[in-house]
């Protein structure tokens, strides 16, 4: 099978973590759309009390009933920090009846070049770069493993907007997939955090 693989820390999943997914599902011609849950993201520091199950059991909510999604944990395997040329290896080792793609933004595209090992990555895997807000040209050279979704939909929603209204006890329940912002507010989530800063000295970031 063909898999799109669909990393991020989805703290929490959204509506447009959904659209995205599907959109690339079902006009890139893939059979499935991992959702690849990693446990932390190596460019930020850690700011949730959401741990990765929980994560999981809202993405696995959050997608039931439509069969080409799928979760994967396998970067739960692996000591911190998790780098994605190791994830694609073992995938590839595991599952080697798939073919496996990496998704990932114009956003992280642009910074792929610090990603560890991202040479290998290009030479041994396909890319697809879907757009994101406020990046419509790429710097980054051109190759044959790559390839832009241009016509994905932007979703103007963040994870990091809805962890910081709940943060403010606004009610945001309609960005997110039906019955999430209930688990959310139930487990109590995001009201304590403090505000985030963004490392921006690591090699690698993931969507």
């Amino acid at each position: 099978m063909k898999i799109g693989l669909y990393p991020g820390s989805f703290d929490p999943i959204h509506n447009g973590h959904l659209a995205i997914a599907n959109y690339i599902c079902e006009f890139e011609n893939y059979d499935e759309i991992w959702f690849l849950i990693t446990p932390q993201n190596p460019c930020k520091k850690k700011v949730s009390s959401l741990c990765k199950e929980d994560r999981l059991l809202l993405i696995e909510k959050s997608i039931k009933g439509y069969e080409k999604f799928k979760t994967c944990t396998i970067e739960w395997e692996f000591t911190m920090p998790v780098y994605t040329i190791n994830t694609l290896q073992r995938l590839k080792i595991r599952y080697p009846e798939n073919t496996f793609d990496l998704i990932i933004g114009t956003d992280n595209w642009e910074i792929f070049h610090r990603w560890k090992d991202y040479q290998r990555i290009l030479n041994n895997f396909k890319i697809l770069v879907y757009p994101r807000k406020g990046i419509t040209k790429t710097t980054q050279p051109r190759h044959p493993n790559v390839r832009f979704c241009r016509t994905a939909p932007q979703v103007e929603i963040s994870s990091s907007f809805i962890r910081k209204s709940i943060r403010n006890n606004k009610d945001v329940r309609f960005f997110m997939p039906d019955g999430v912002y209930d688990i959310i507010r139930e487990i109590g989530c995001y009201e304590a955090i403090p505000e985030e800063t963004p490392k921006q000295d690591e090699p690698e970031k993931k969507s």
